[in-house]
């Protein structure tokens, strides 16, 4: 029984031998399927035109330190679900088109502050892919100006209020040191009308002390009030600092730049397509010589028989 098995099993096993030998005999259907998808590869990498990634960054408008007006997030899926849509249809129209001859991705970066447009397309319609995406970011900025508007009035309001504040609390004050100087001066007389009647009589002399008291006293009220109106203006100015400062961060939504062009192409490189055309050649070639030796041998079999 062992012995009747071990010519089966041995006729079961691949002969490297013999498969080398196909593989020479077949080796111009290996050449020519190599040949033919390299040379089919070349052909397609170098009549494929050359795409580059045209980006617009747009910068959210801000009303303060790390605030905007929108988030990136939010003003993201604005642009994808209505004003890209809404751009596509009048751009379509405009021209008579079916179809969009390049399409337009949005991204932003978590936690950013800024929105990019980006579309892959020949080099030489840059132009054409600038003009599309102004005019999604003019639609953009339109939306987010409405917003500033308000807060600039507000701003301008609050820092119109605050001068004319601080140009009243300037007005009393210049008003209360004119009396405290006159104040002064009138003290200093006094003083010299006693001195002058200490010697002369007793009644005159107390009644200048009074005068000198009281006089004393409307100076320490004039020097609180004083004081009290300092720190008021000291504390309109600050306000008034505080939203100079407030109002100098409002900046619209911007882009400097429209449809900035990438250095190298996108996209699956010339080189890339050819290493792969010549990998799928070698192996198509391989499968070709051994499916031709396959047929040959059946053709010889059914000849035979």
């Amino acid at each position: 029984m062992t012995d009747q098995q071990a010519p089966q099993a041995h006729d079961d096993e691949i002969d490297l031998v013999d498969l080398a030998r196909a593989l020479i005999r077949r080796r111009w259907v290996i050449i020519g399927t190599f040949l033919v998808c390299t040379l089919g590869a070349a052909f397609y990498a170098f009549a494929q035109e050359r795409v580059y990634a045209f980006t617009t960054s747009i910068e959210l408008g801000e009303f303060g330190p790390q605030e905007y007006v929108a988030s990136a997030s939010g003003t993201k899926n604005t642009i994808e679900e209505r004003i890209l849509l809404s751009a596509k249809r009048a751009y379509l129209k405009e021209r008579d088109l079916e179809s969009m001859p390049f399409d337009v991705s949005v991204s932003t970066a978590e936690e950013s502050s800024f929105v990019n447009l980006v579309t892959e397309a020949p080099l030489d319609e840059q132009e054409t892919v600038a003009e599309f995406h102004d005019r999604i970011y003019k639609r953009l900025r339109d939306e987010h100006q409405s917003r500033l508007s308000i807060l600039e009035e507000e701003s301008d309001a609050k820092l119109k209020n605050l001068r004319e504040s601080l140009k009243a609390e300037q007005r009393r004050m210049k008003v209360l040191e004119g009396l405290s100087v006159n104040s002064t001066e009138q003290a200093g007389n006094g003083d010299t009308q006693a001195q002058a009647l200490a010697g002369e009589d007793v009644r005159a002399t107390l009644a200048s002390s009074d005068a000198a008291l009281t006089l004393l006293l409307s100076q320490l009220q004039l020097n609180e009030r004083i004081s009290e109106r300092e720190e008021r203006i000291n504390e309109i100015q600050s306000n008034l600092r505080e939203e100079q400062t407030r109002r100098s961060w409002i900046k619209p939504t911007r882009a400097e730049d429209l449809a900035i062009a990438s250095l190298n192409p996108v996209g699956t490189s010339r080189a890339l397509i050819l290493v792969l055309g010549a990998l799928l050649g070698g192996m198509l070639g391989v499968f070709m010589a051994f499916f031709v030796e396959f047929a040959a041998r059946v053709r010889e079999a059914e000849t035979s028989s």
